[in-house]
């Protein structure tokens, strides 16, 4: 009998408009109906989770920064598990070494080494060539308005930064990646544009290659132009796994639903997992069930499935 149901965010629950569609907040309304616990697993932090969910009349608990704190409906935070201080200037100095801009999640906010104008800027062509969002988003009254890129403080001493009472969440790099990765098919494209389409990623894996160096940490792709470094035991699956056993649950009574390689340790440590049809392979590979893609309802197609088995077990 399933007795919670966690979901990614980014890719699952919301479809491509950044939006929880009508048939997935119904599915989420079932959910109560029958007393199933409803809980998010998301890469983004406090504000970034609950900003959106908060339009819907969403009340629910959450894993935030893909494992690094979990926190009640209220935002209280029940279990923790941050980066080691003494590590995460040697992470952010292969990012400032191998120019890729990066971001400091931060359990006082967010930071970045480098020009914050120049992160931003950084992030917001990013955003309009992988997901076709517009400059005019972040700005003050925009959709996208709340996104770390556009609150982050420079750190000019980092003695100085980690010393203070703060604990880091997890550290986000990514690259820019070429306008002609997402132009679809152009029979005019050159050997050269091509080249460059190979070479937009490099700069991630050589930096993932030096992360290997750096003990206690864990990191992970979301794409494969940017990657995310958290403590190693700051993983949605492990820290799921602790908080189900204070409440009483068992493995069985869980069930997930995620798209992307943060939500591989809920796959490896929960057997009952569903991915949409957009969900990259090795998830797709580790799901218990695939169902439509997040523009198609898939969670809400993934709930019906858990529900249909429930009725079958309490028959």
């Amino acid at each position: 009998m399933t007795r919670m149901v966690v979901s990614d965010m980014d890719g699952t629950l919301l479809n491509k408009r950044a939006e929880i569609s009508a048939g997935n907040l119904e599915a989420i309304r079932c959910l109560e109906e029958n007393h199933i616990e409803f809980v998010i697993a998301s890469g983004r932090d406090y504000r970034g989770v609950y900003t959106v969910v908060g339009r819907y009349g969403i009340e629910c608990e959450a894993i935030l920064g893909n494992g690094s704190q979990y926190v009640d409906r209220q935002g209280k935070l029940l279990m923790s598990c941050y980066m080691e201080k003494q590590v995460v200037e040697d992470v952010v100095r292969i990012f400032m070494d191998m120019r890729i801009p990066h971001m400091i999640f931060a359990t006082d906010g967010f930071f970045t080494a480098d020009e914050p104008e120049t992160v931003r800027d950084a992030f917001m062509e990013r955003s309009g060539r992988r997901f076709g969002r517009g400059a005019e988003e972040f700005e003050k009254g925009g959709k996208y308005e709340y996104l770390p890129c556009n609150q982050l403080q420079k750190v000019e001493d980092f003695g100085e930064f980690l010393r203070h009472d703060r604990e880091i969440m997890k550290v986000e790099a990514f690259v820019v990646p070429s306008a002609a990765r997402f132009a679809g098919e152009d029979p005019h494209r050159t050997c050269e544009q091509e080249a460059g389409e190979e070479s937009d990623t490099e700069a991630i894996s050589r930096a993932k290659e030096l992360l290997k160096g750096i003990p206690g940490i864990s990191y992970l792709s979301s794409f494969d132009d940017n990657v995310e470094v958290t403590d190693k035991e700051a993983q949605k699956g492990y820290i799921l796994d602790k908080v189900i056993r204070l409440k009483g649950l068992s493995r069985e009574e869980v069930a997930v639903v995620g798209d992307g390689m943060n939500d591989l340790s809920m796959f490896e440590v929960f057997s009952d997992s569903y991915a949409p049809s957009n969900a990259q392979e090795t998830i797709r590979e580790m799901a218990g069930e695939i169902v439509s893609s997040n523009d198609e309802d898939g969670f809400a197609r993934a709930v019906d499935r858990i529900l249909a088995k429930n009725l079958t077990v309490t028959k």
